[in-house]
């Protein structure tokens, strides 16, 4: 093998070397993104299911008082009656943060009337989102939706 040739395998190794590093960051991006959509979608699930919960909590409550829970431990067990009522089987984390560091949304009586997530990232969602229980304005990031159960009117 000539001096030459040697000199020209170095450079096509480096070559290839680029080139494979430049494809694995393409795809750890796209497996990056595709990871945060997962996480979107399943705060949409959970905040919907909050939602759902609390508009629960509130249309079983006794009387014509109809209150909010007080704390979310409410809506896993609910105390005011003689049987196990149960709005939610668990009290589910916020899939951004991996914690149950709900943001809770009290109304003037310090009601729980909805939650959002503390994360400030942008939603990958850019539009109006009508879920089954609650519905969200644009946003520019996660900690701007709010969710609360969809008002009914008689």
């Amino acid at each position: 093998m000539r001096r030459g040739e040697q000199g020209f395998s170095w450079v096509f190794v480096l070559m290839m070397l680029a080139v494979a590093s430049t494809a694995g960051a393409a795809v750890a991006q796209r497996w990056s993104d595709q990871a945060s959509r997962e996480k979107e979608r399943q705060l949409l699930r959970v905040g919907d299911a909050y939602a759902r919960a609390l508009a629960d909590y509130r249309a079983s409550s006794p009387g014509s008082d109809k209150r909010y829970p007080t704390s979310l431990d409410q809506l896993l067990l609910d105390t005011r009656f003689a049987g196990i009522r149960r709005h939610l089987r668990a009290l589910y984390p916020d899939p951004l943060t991996g914690l149950a560091d709900w943001v809770l949304v009290r109304d003037s009586r310090g009601d729980i009337v909805g939650v959002r997530s503390r994360s400030l990232l942008a939603p990958w969602i850019h539009t109006p989102q009508r879920l089954q229980h609650t519905d969200l304005p644009p946003a520019s990031r996660y900690a701007d939706w709010v969710f609360t159960p969809r008002q009914t009117h008689p």
